[in-house]
């Protein structure tokens, strides 16, 4: 029996994807927050009569079993394409399996064996416990800091043209008002 191969998935595709779940979990935080402010009391319906509260109460529990499934069914989503992805830099060797992971975190009996016989244990932990995950080359993909000193440099030069051009304009102003005034007093 032949085991079907799935197409590889760029770099570029995974970026997407991790790009979707973070905006499923700005949903997620929006229908936490509908669900919360549903069971809450609003200042704005203390003056309707009991029987406008009644179905207030009914829109009230039918909006938050909405709001709470929608959380719930966001939730699971998101707790699968994450795993999905955990499983896939498993398998690409840059994350070390969870099984792995587990026996690589020392104990504190494993501490204490480790320092009398350190030439017996050929497990290491590299990077942390990362794997072969690279930080630093994922920190010179993202240019947020350079955008922002970039425009914090460009705000601070185009400051300082216009001061030049200020100071220059004064100069000059000056000068026509010394020469208008030296034009103006009669030798003498």
């Amino acid at each position: 029996m032949a085991e079907a191969t799935r197409p590889a998935v760029s770099a570029s595709d995974r970026i997407a994807q991790l790009n979707n779940i973070d905006k499923d979990v700005a949903k997620l935080l929006q229908y936490a927050g509908t669900a919360i402010k549903t069971v809450t009391n609003s200042p704005s319906e203390s003056g309707k009569s009991q029987h406008d509260q009644a179905q207030s109460i009914e829109q009230r529990k039918s909006n938050f079993s909405a709001a709470s499934s929608e959380y719930f069914a966001t939730l699971s989503s998101i707790d699968v394409r994450l795993r999905r992805h955990i499983i896939a830099l498993e398998n690409a060797g840059i994350l070390p399996s969870e099984m792995s992971a587990a026996e690589l975190q020392p104990t504190q009996t494993d501490v204490k064996s480790s320092q009398s016989s350190t030439a017996s244990n050929k497990t290491t932990i590299t990077n942390g416990g990362l794997g072969n995950l690279d930080i630093g080359w994922l920190n010179s993909r993202n240019d947020h800091a350079e955008k922002t000193m970039e425009a914090e440099l460009w705000g601070e030069a185009q400051k300082l043209v216009q001061r030049t051009l200020d100071n220059k304009l004064r100069l000059e102003d000056e000068n026509d008002a010394t020469t208008s005034d030296d034009r103006a007093m009669p030798a003498g």
